[in-house]
């Protein structure tokens, strides 16, 4: 039989000691700690980078260039097209153009050409673009018979004028609104596809897992024991998800925004600041709204799926006061501030202020709620297991 262990002696007068004094700022250290390391290791880096290249890339190779659009949509045609065209309408009536007049004919269609693509303003809604195409697709043509009077004798003028008459009719039809979207497929990606599908089911993912995962490898009872409240857990692990996602998500944009850049995109520099900032709110809220879900039910993804249908695409569009409990509103406001967006949209508009306070205010009754929920519950592993 071993005696028992020495007691250690009192530390000096003036001597110091480590004393370990649990405090909030000391877990939360410690729980982003843990996220990040553990959803940065070497074997998830792979397969996280590529599921963040898969959304740019889809963009880049479905969004059209400037150049690629011009050849294909521009209404006006590139000018040894118009020219070419021209030339065999010519030698279908037995006529000719001389080397000189190809060449002044080619210069005035370069001039026309150029003309009408700096005149083109993407920002504008579908309705203004297509005003504008009208006007400057018959301008352009008047400007074409005077200048090509002075070129072309008058047999080939009559021919001319024929031929450019019913190119000016196909021109003016209201069905080539599309070639004046170029952007449009681009902004369906990043707010349609991405901001209102994609932030929010990762949101509701990740923090609706927060507590779930800790039932299925029976580790709450472990975290509770801990020197931390019930209360001051929840949110450290809330604080920590989000901000990660907030990162991740941060990353993300950055790639979309860079695939839109090489595609030309107009405007891009006065949208990145305001979609960062509205992004901001939106992880806040769908986060917090995630971690909700996931003190209610083991089904939270189904649920958030039911409140997107009913809160969001239901109530959202109900045009009353009932509709400021859609998050999606109050976020549609804040990036219709943009005016390409809007162009886009034509969504309804809200003050920012009141934007931004009713979603932070979202954000923070759904995380209280869930803070209450988690203090007064107790899980049981094996009940959870079994639902």
């Amino acid at each position: 039989m071993t005696g028992s262990p020495p007691i250690p002696a009192p530390p000096a007068p003036g001597e110091k000691t480590l004393e370990f004094r649990p405090s909030f700022l000391g877990g939360l250290r410690g729980v982003w700690l843990f996220t990040w390391r553990a959803q940065m290791t070497w074997k998830r880096l792979p397969a996280r980078l590529l599921l963040l290249m898969i959304l740019p890339v889809l963009i880049f190779f479905s969004v059209k260039s400037h150049q690629e659009w011009k050849k294909r949509y521009f209404w006006i045609g590139p000018p040894p097209q118009q020219l070419g065209d021209l030339a065999r309408r010519m030698e279908r009536t037995e006529l000719t153009l001389t080397p000189e007049q190809a060449e002044k004919l080619l210069q005035i269609y370069r001039e026309e050409y150029a003309r009408a693509d700096a005149a083109r303003d993407e920002k504008r809604s579908a309705a203004e673009q297509e005003e504008q195409r009208v006007a400057e697709a018959k301008g352009a043509h008047e400007r074409l018979l005077e200048r090509a009077r002075a070129v072309l004798d008058e047999r080939q003028f009559k021919v001319f004028k024929s031929w450019d008459g019913r190119r000016l009719m196909q021109e003016t039809r209201p069905v080539a609104v599309a070639m004046w979207s170029r952007p449009e497929p681009f902004y369906r990606w990043l707010v349609d596809f991405y901001f209102f599908m994609i932030v929010p089911l990762v949101c509701v993912r990740g923090c609706g897992a927060l507590i779930r995962d800790e039932l299925q490898a029976d580790t709450l009872s472990f975290l509770t024991t801990r020197p931390l409240t019930r209360a001051q857990l929840l949110v450290c692990k809330f604080l920590a998800e989000m901000t990660w996602l907030q990162l991740l998500l941060l990353g993300e944009t950055i790639l979309l925004f860079v695939a839109g850049a090489g595609k030309e995109v107009p405007a891009l520099g006065l949208l990145l600041p305001l979609f960062l900032g509205t992004q901001l709110l939106a992880v806040l809220v769908w986060s917090a709204l995630g971690i909700l879900l996931g003190q209610v039910t083991q089904r939270y993804m189904a649920v958030s799926l039911v409140y997107g249908l009913v809160v969001e695409l239901g109530i959202g569009r109900i045009p009353t006061n009932l509709n400021t409990l859609s998050m999606m509103r109050h976020l549609k406001s804040l990036l219709g501030r943009n005016d390409a967006l809007q162009a886009v949209y034509d969504w309804p508009m809200r003050g920012v202020p009141f934007s931004v306070v009713a979603v932070i205010c979202a954000a923070v009754v759904f995380l209280g709620v869930a803070v209450f929920l988690f203090n007064y519950r107790e899980y049981h592993h094996t009940t959870e297991m079994q639902k």
